[in-house]
């Protein structure tokens, strides 16, 4: 078993799958409270590495016009 976090990529590939399956109508209540959980986790996660790479692009392109 692996202890590497996933990857961007893989968090919305999960949140794809997620969202599918909130959709299906025979979820149940609990099932889909469970689910709706991970998404927001993935969906915070998600936002902070975006947020990190878009930090080291303003860094490397600021660096450059030192």
């Amino acid at each position: 078993m692996s202890d590497e976090k996933p990857g961007l990529e893989q968090r919305l590939n999960r949140l794809d799958e997620i969202v599918r399956t909130l959709e299906r109508e025979d979820l149940d209540l609990e099932a889909a409270m469970k689910l709706f959980e991970e998404g927001v986790g993935h969906l915070r996660i998600a936002q902070e590495l975006l947020s990190n790479a878009e930090l080291r692009i303003e860094r490397l392109v600021e660096g450059q016009r030192s």
